[in-house]
Protein backbone atom coordinates (compact mmCIF):
# COMPACT_ATOMS: atom_id res chain seq x y z
CA UNK A 1 0.00 0.00 0.00
CA UNK A 2 1.05 3.41 -0.61
CA UNK A 3 1.51 6.20 1.80
CA UNK A 4 3.50 8.50 2.67
CA UNK A 5 5.12 11.55 4.74
CA UNK A 6 5.91 14.90 5.11
CA UNK A 7 9.70 16.18 4.98
CA UNK A 8 11.18 19.41 4.43
CA UNK A 9 8.01 20.83 2.59
CA UNK A 10 8.00 17.65 0.34
CA UNK A 11 5.74 14.44 0.90
CA UNK A 12 8.17 12.00 0.21
CA UNK A 13 6.60 7.66 -0.99
CA UNK A 14 6.74 5.32 1.80
CA UNK A 15 5.28 1.57 0.80
CA UNK A 16 3.51 0.07 3.73
CA UNK A 17 2.70 -3.41 4.06
CA UNK A 18 0.62 -5.93 7.00
CA UNK A 19 -1.33 -5.07 9.16
CA UNK A 20 -2.98 -1.42 9.58
CA UNK A 21 -2.59 -0.99 13.77
CA UNK A 22 0.11 -2.13 15.67
CA UNK A 23 4.11 -1.37 15.38
CA UNK A 24 6.21 -1.25 12.69
CA UNK A 25 9.54 -3.06 11.44
CA UNK A 26 11.62 0.14 9.15
CA UNK A 27 13.55 -1.11 6.19
CA UNK A 28 16.37 0.47 5.11
CA UNK A 29 18.30 -1.09 1.54
CA UNK A 30 21.69 -0.47 0.46
CA UNK A 31 22.46 3.81 -0.71
CA UNK A 32 22.96 4.79 -4.02
CA UNK A 33 22.90 2.78 -7.44
CA UNK A 34 23.38 -0.40 -5.08
CA UNK A 35 19.52 -0.01 -3.67
CA UNK A 36 18.02 0.07 -7.49
CA UNK A 37 19.56 -4.11 -7.40
CA UNK A 38 17.97 -4.73 -4.47
CA UNK A 39 14.14 -2.74 -4.66
CA UNK A 40 12.66 -6.34 -5.84
CA UNK A 41 14.37 -8.42 -3.38
CA UNK A 42 12.88 -5.80 -0.35
CA UNK A 43 9.32 -5.43 -1.93
CA UNK A 44 8.94 -8.85 -2.04
CA UNK A 45 10.80 -9.41 1.64
CA UNK A 46 8.16 -6.64 3.24
CA UNK A 47 5.40 -9.00 1.29
CA UNK A 48 6.70 -12.17 3.00
CA UNK A 49 6.75 -10.18 6.28
CA UNK A 50 2.72 -8.99 5.91
CA UNK A 51 2.26 -12.65 5.12
CA UNK A 52 3.61 -13.37 8.70
CA UNK A 53 1.69 -10.37 10.33
CA UNK A 54 4.46 -8.00 10.69
CA UNK A 55 4.08 -4.49 9.85
CA UNK A 56 6.75 -2.80 7.72
CA UNK A 57 7.42 0.48 6.33
CA UNK A 58 9.85 0.70 3.17
CA UNK A 59 10.30 4.71 2.86
CA UNK A 60 11.92 6.60 -0.45
CA UNK A 61 15.22 8.64 1.11
CA UNK A 62 14.90 12.08 0.15
CA UNK A 63 16.62 12.63 -3.24
CA UNK A 64 16.06 9.01 -3.86
CA UNK A 65 13.26 6.89 -6.16
CA UNK A 66 10.20 8.94 -6.48
CA UNK A 67 11.24 11.83 -4.70
CA UNK A 68 11.34 15.34 -5.57
CA UNK A 69 14.01 16.81 -4.08
CA UNK A 70 17.05 17.05 -5.42
CA UNK A 71 19.51 13.98 -4.78
CA UNK A 72 22.62 16.91 -4.39
CA UNK A 73 20.55 18.33 -1.32
CA UNK A 74 20.88 15.15 0.39
CA UNK A 75 23.14 14.43 3.35
CA UNK A 76 23.64 11.26 5.65
CA UNK A 77 22.29 13.34 8.64
CA UNK A 78 19.38 14.45 6.06
CA UNK A 79 18.22 11.09 5.37
CA UNK A 80 18.83 10.38 9.35
CA UNK A 81 16.01 12.85 9.96
CA UNK A 82 13.52 12.36 6.90
CA UNK A 83 13.74 8.64 8.73
CA UNK A 84 12.85 10.19 12.34
CA UNK A 85 10.19 12.08 10.83
CA UNK A 86 8.87 9.42 8.49
CA UNK A 87 8.58 6.98 12.10
CA UNK A 88 6.86 9.86 13.59
CA UNK A 89 4.21 10.36 10.75
CA UNK A 90 3.84 6.30 10.10
CA UNK A 91 4.79 4.36 13.03
CA UNK A 92 5.50 3.49 15.64
CA UNK A 93 8.54 2.05 14.53
CA UNK A 94 9.65 -1.30 16.83
CA UNK A 95 12.76 -3.11 14.84
CA UNK A 96 14.98 -1.97 12.48
CA UNK A 97 16.26 -3.69 9.37
CA UNK A 98 19.25 -2.75 7.02
CA UNK A 99 21.12 -4.05 3.79
CA UNK A 100 24.98 -2.56 3.29
CA UNK A 101 24.94 0.98 3.73
CA UNK A 102 21.59 1.08 4.84
CA UNK A 103 23.28 0.11 8.09
CA UNK A 104 24.70 3.93 8.10
CA UNK A 105 21.32 5.13 8.77
CA UNK A 106 20.46 2.26 11.29
CA UNK A 107 20.21 4.34 13.98
CA UNK A 108 18.72 7.43 13.35
CA UNK A 109 15.86 6.41 15.53
CA UNK A 110 17.35 5.85 18.69
CA UNK A 111 18.61 2.29 19.89
CA UNK A 112 15.99 0.06 18.47
CA UNK A 113 16.66 -3.47 17.61
CA UNK A 114 18.57 -3.47 14.76
CA UNK A 115 19.18 -6.56 12.14
CA UNK A 116 21.55 -5.88 9.55
CA UNK A 117 22.60 -7.66 6.61
CA UNK A 118 26.60 -7.04 5.14
CA UNK A 119 26.87 -3.67 6.74
CA UNK A 120 29.60 -1.47 5.27
CA UNK A 121 31.45 1.72 6.12
CA UNK A 122 30.88 4.66 4.06
CA UNK A 123 34.56 5.63 3.00
CA UNK A 124 33.98 1.84 1.33
CA UNK A 125 31.22 2.70 -0.67
CA UNK A 126 32.62 5.96 -2.04
CA UNK A 127 35.53 4.55 -3.02
CA UNK A 128 33.54 2.01 -5.06
CA UNK A 129 32.03 4.62 -6.53
CA UNK A 130 35.15 6.21 -7.20
CA UNK A 131 36.72 3.53 -8.92
CA UNK A 132 33.64 2.90 -10.96
CA UNK A 133 34.36 7.03 -12.51
CA UNK A 134 37.60 6.53 -12.44
CA UNK A 135 37.21 3.53 -15.33
CA UNK A 136 34.30 5.25 -17.05
CA UNK A 137 36.98 8.04 -17.30
CA UNK A 138 39.62 6.23 -18.55
CA UNK A 139 37.30 5.01 -21.45
CA UNK A 140 36.85 8.55 -22.22
CA UNK A 141 40.45 9.42 -22.00
CA UNK A 142 40.26 11.66 -19.41
CA UNK A 143 43.01 10.56 -17.08
CA UNK A 144 42.12 10.96 -13.01
CA UNK A 145 42.47 9.35 -9.86
CA UNK A 146 41.09 8.53 -6.82
CA UNK A 147 42.70 11.33 -4.38
CA UNK A 148 42.07 14.11 -6.67
CA UNK A 149 38.41 13.39 -7.34
CA UNK A 150 37.74 12.91 -4.14
CA UNK A 151 39.86 16.38 -2.92
CA UNK A 152 37.63 18.27 -5.65
CA UNK A 153 34.27 16.04 -3.99
CA UNK A 154 35.47 17.16 -0.48
CA UNK A 155 34.69 21.19 -1.69
CA UNK A 156 32.43 21.06 -5.02
CA UNK A 157 30.64 17.94 -4.80
CA UNK A 158 31.07 15.22 -7.64
CA UNK A 159 28.62 12.92 -9.87
CA UNK A 160 29.28 9.02 -9.17
CA UNK A 161 27.75 6.15 -10.89
CA UNK A 162 25.14 8.48 -11.90
CA UNK A 163 24.83 10.15 -8.42
CA UNK A 164 25.02 14.15 -8.02
CA UNK A 165 26.64 13.91 -4.08
CA UNK A 166 27.17 17.41 -2.33
CA UNK A 167 30.37 18.33 -0.88
CA UNK A 168 28.31 17.47 2.70
CA UNK A 169 27.22 13.97 1.32
CA UNK A 170 31.33 13.44 0.67
CA UNK A 171 31.89 14.38 3.75
CA UNK A 172 29.36 12.07 6.14
CA UNK A 173 29.49 9.61 3.53
CA UNK A 174 33.65 8.81 4.20
CA UNK A 175 33.08 9.49 8.07
CA UNK A 176 30.21 7.49 8.69
CA UNK A 177 30.30 3.72 9.85
CA UNK A 178 27.32 1.58 11.41
CA UNK A 179 27.07 2.21 14.85
CA UNK A 180 27.80 -0.07 17.77
CA UNK A 181 26.39 -1.04 20.70
CA UNK A 182 22.79 -2.22 21.51
CA UNK A 183 20.46 -5.10 20.10
CA UNK A 184 21.97 -5.96 16.54
CA UNK A 185 22.05 -9.36 15.18
CA UNK A 186 24.32 -9.22 12.68
CA UNK A 187 23.84 -11.52 9.64
CA UNK A 188 25.96 -12.20 6.29
CA UNK A 189 25.75 -14.52 3.30
CA UNK A 190 26.98 -18.23 4.31
CA UNK A 191 29.84 -18.14 1.95
CA UNK A 192 31.62 -14.74 4.11
CA UNK A 193 34.32 -15.48 6.08
CA UNK A 194 33.43 -12.63 8.36
CA UNK A 195 32.56 -12.97 11.74
CA UNK A 196 28.41 -12.85 11.90
CA UNK A 197 25.77 -13.93 14.78
CA UNK A 198 23.48 -15.97 11.73
CA UNK A 199 23.83 -16.49 7.84
CA UNK A 200 21.64 -17.10 4.80
CA UNK A 201 22.24 -18.66 1.58
CA UNK A 202 22.03 -16.40 -1.41
CA UNK A 203 24.31 -13.59 -3.28
CA UNK A 204 24.84 -9.56 -2.88
CA UNK A 205 22.43 -8.66 -6.03
CA UNK A 206 23.52 -5.45 -5.20
CA UNK A 207 27.20 -6.32 -6.80
CA UNK A 208 25.12 -7.04 -10.26
CA UNK A 209 25.47 -5.11 -13.51
CA UNK A 210 21.66 -5.35 -13.61
CA UNK A 211 18.81 -5.42 -10.91
CA UNK A 212 17.64 -8.79 -10.15
CA UNK A 213 15.60 -11.06 -7.52
CA UNK A 214 16.45 -14.25 -5.41
CA UNK A 215 13.15 -15.55 -3.91
CA UNK A 216 14.59 -17.77 -1.70
CA UNK A 217 16.74 -15.08 -0.51
CA UNK A 218 13.83 -13.14 0.50
CA UNK A 219 12.30 -15.81 2.10
CA UNK A 220 15.38 -16.77 4.38
CA UNK A 221 15.36 -13.16 5.00
CA UNK A 222 11.78 -12.85 6.13
CA UNK A 223 11.90 -16.12 8.36
CA UNK A 224 15.09 -14.99 9.46
CA UNK A 225 13.58 -11.39 10.62
CA UNK A 226 10.30 -12.46 12.05
CA UNK A 227 12.22 -15.75 14.22
CA UNK A 228 14.80 -12.57 15.26
CA UNK A 229 11.69 -10.26 16.49
CA UNK A 230 9.76 -12.72 18.15
CA UNK A 231 12.55 -13.60 20.27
Amino acid sequence: MNASYRFDGNDELCLRFGPESGSRLLILPPLFDEANRVRHLMVECAQGFAELGIASLLPDLPGCNESLTPLDNASISLWQAALVTCAEQLGPVSHVVSLRGGALLDDALGDLPRWRLAPVKGGQLLRTMLRTRIASDREAGVASSSEALLDTARSQGIELAGNSLSPCMIRELDAASPSEGGAIRLVRFADDPLAADGRIAGAPLWLRAEPAHDPAMASAMAADIAAWMRG
